[in-house]
């Protein structure tokens, strides 16, 4: 990035920082927008309450069951299987290390899914859903007589016909008559966190309309699992995956509804480390919608999501569905078991980072997890081990740096001799960096190459499962920001925050030194040295709220880089170099132009500009 380039930056940082500055709200103001804020919050809630009363225990728009009590009503209205609405809602648990589900007669459905094995923030038990905030049906059209009803499966209460808890299986039935049945069934993986359940439905052609669609509607209410709702909010979506493509997801940041236009293999809830995941083989028909939205408890919960999927039914007199539900964590290891790229809920950067990660970063990480449980000493190790493998490209950088280094005081003479024609100094400057045999960009293009590891990181971090709940030193939990102080009375600091992150510190500091180390060994103007400096400061208030672990990588891989120059410097001999560069002067080998230069230069010939001084000819 150039001097400009740079600058330019800096500006359009500095104009947003007056902008939030001068146009803050007073505290008039403010007491007056929480008021009215406050005002419309409670209508609003009022409104949302008195239509959650009247839509009972379904939000579908095809739910057209209600709630009756006479039986005689229910008869008549929906034939002997009305009489299958009254009754009294029991569970049964399947379970393994991993997961814990209740299963309920009522709709024979899985109305609790926890996972045993991780707490909340608060050290409550981790329940990704239960049957209060969640609900899931199938619905399709009932032929009875010459009416036709929406069968909706969570009105009904179903008969356990098999249950066995050390199997992990439970079936459970729907009798229309002593032939026409539908079946769900429910198993549950040895290990891990998957469920499989089967929809067998035997004769069932003779009630269901031949032109139904056959429709799997989930909504859950997710609970918030970490420390603030607000930040698990702005990480959690619904993602979803065409046939024969990468996953693709609603945006994080807004409430957005979305009609599905292919064939979908399967739709997740993704919360920040947590999701629940419905998964169909065969795939979702192209009508399948799906929504987020702002959820009714926005204190205690952090989302809305919901889904209405188009199931592949063909109405034959025998016909199977079968989905899988993963009910887990965002944890890379257990979702590429899935083998259905599922792993593409983890965000891990654009393509080329996520290689990195894919490929490097986490095999790493997984290995050193094996043998070590102090993820900060992980985190140490792996530090270690990719400075080591960037340390051919560091040394090649250092090398030329130094090089450049030791032309300083002949740039300076030229800068003397040629005064304020920066395109002559630059000529001038390029033409002993030829005699020299030494290329300004050998510092740079080691850099570059370190790039994609740099970028990879900052999005392995903040998404590493592993480091969620993990303790370091002062960092109670690496997966969230370190903060030693908590500014008082709601107080916050503009791009900067309500606290203080010691490891983004730590960082800054360690990266002003660095800075300072490299602007001694360089020929940088006066101007591009103040601004490097601004760098750190900037990013000291974006670091401030990100996780721990990833500040504390930066910091680590700052004092790596100082042991590395430090023994750079004491074994690269700096006379032997300039004797180098002194005998490449000597040489005065015409170096040959590249195809670049040429061009620029018949450009300038063109509209009458010396390639040698820059300069219009007269």
């Amino acid at each position: 990035m150039d001097r400009n380039s740079i600058i330019g930056l800096l500006l359009i940082f500095g104009i947003l920082m007056g902008y939030a500055y001068f146009n803050q709200p007073s505290a008039e103001q403010l007491a007056e927008q929480k008021r009215l804020s406050d005002s419309i919050a409670l209508v609003e809630q009022t409104k949302q309450l008195e239509a959650q009363k009247l839509k009972a225990s379904t939000k579908a728009t095809k739910i057209v069951a209600e709630e009756i009590k006479d039986s005689g009503t229910l008869v008549s209205k929906f034939g002997e299987i009305g009489t299958k609405m009254q009754g009294v809602e029991q569970t049964v648990i399947l379970q393994n290390k991993d997961l814990k589900v209740a299963l309920s007669n009522k709709g024979a459905r899985i109305a609790k899914a926890e996972l045993p094995p991780y707490k909340r923030t608060d050290s409550s038990e981790l329940v990704l859903f239960d049957k209060e905030h969640a609900v899931d049906y199938f619905v399709f059209k009932y032929q009875m007589g010459n009416a036709i009803e929406f069968f909706n499966s969570a009105k009904f209460y179903w008969d356990l016909v098999a249950y066995d808890s050390l199997k992990g299986t439970a079936n459970y039935r729907f009798n229309f008559d002593d032939n026409s049945y539908i079946e769900s069934r429910f198993a549950i993986d040895e290990t891990g966190f998957g469920i499989n359940q089967t929809l067998h439905m035997h004769q069932m052609d003779e009630y269901i309309s031949f032109n139904s669609d056959l429709s799997y509607y989930r909504e859950v209410e997710a609970p918030k699992q970490e420390l603030k709702a607000e930040t698990e909010r702005e990480k959690s979506t619904i993602y979803f995956k065409y046939q024969n493509e990468k996953p693709d997801y609603i945006g994080e940041t807004k409430f957005e509804s979305l009609t599905l236009k292919g064939v979908s293999e399967w739709v997740s809830f993704k919360q920040q480390f947590f999701n629940t995941t419905v998964i169909c083989a065969e795939g979702f028909k192209g009508e399948s919608k799906i929504e987020t939205k702002e959820p009714l408890d926005a204190e205690n919960n952090v989302k809305l999501f919901v889904a209405e999927l188009e199931l592949p039914f063909e109405n034959k007199k025998t016909e199977e569905i079968n989905l899988r539900f993963f009910l887990g964590p965002n944890q890379y290891k257990h979702l590429v078991k899935e083998d259905n790229d599922l792993e593409g809920i983890i965000p891990l950067g654009w393509t080329l980072f996520r290689w990195v990660n894919k490929f490097l970063v986490i095999p790493t990480f997984n290995f050193l997890s094996q043998y070590i449980g102090n993820y900060g000493v992980i985190i140490l190790l792996l530090t270690i081990f990719i400075k080591l493998l960037l340390f051919p490209m560091v040394y090649k950088s250092y090398l030329s740096t130094a090089k450049m280094k030791l032309l300083k005081p002949e740039i300076d003479e030229i800068k003397e001799k040629v005064g304020d024609d920066m395109s002559k100094v630059q000529m001038e400057t390029m033409k002993l960096y030829k005699k020299a045999g030494v290329s300004p960009l050998g510092g740079c293009l080691p850099l570059v190459l370190q790039f994609p590891i740099l970028i990879a990181m900052f999005s392995f971090f903040p998404a590493a499962f592993e480091l969620r709940q993990q303790s370091f030193l002062w960092a109670a939990d690496l997966s969230r920001y370190d903060s030693i102080f908590d500014f008082p009375g709601g107080f916050s600091i503009p791009f900067y925050g309500d606290h203080v992150s010691l490891f983004t510190l730590l960082m800054t500091v360690s990266t002003i030194l660095y800075t300072r180390m490299n602007n001694q060994l360089t020929s940088a103007g006066a101007q591009m040295k103040i601004i490097s400096y601004l760098m750190p400061i900037m990013f000291l208030g974006f670091f401030n709220n990100y996780p721990a672990a990833l500040s504390y990588y930066y910091f680590l891989a700052n004092m790596i880089t100082f042991g590395q120059q430090a023994i750079m410097k004491r074994f690269v001999d700096e006379d032997a170099l300039h004797a180098k560069i002194a005998e490449n002067k000597k040489k005065n080998v015409t170096i040959k132009k590249s195809s670049f230069q040429k061009r620029l230069e018949d450009y300038a010939k063109k509209k009458g500009i010396d390639p040698n001084t820059g300069k219009r000819k007269k």
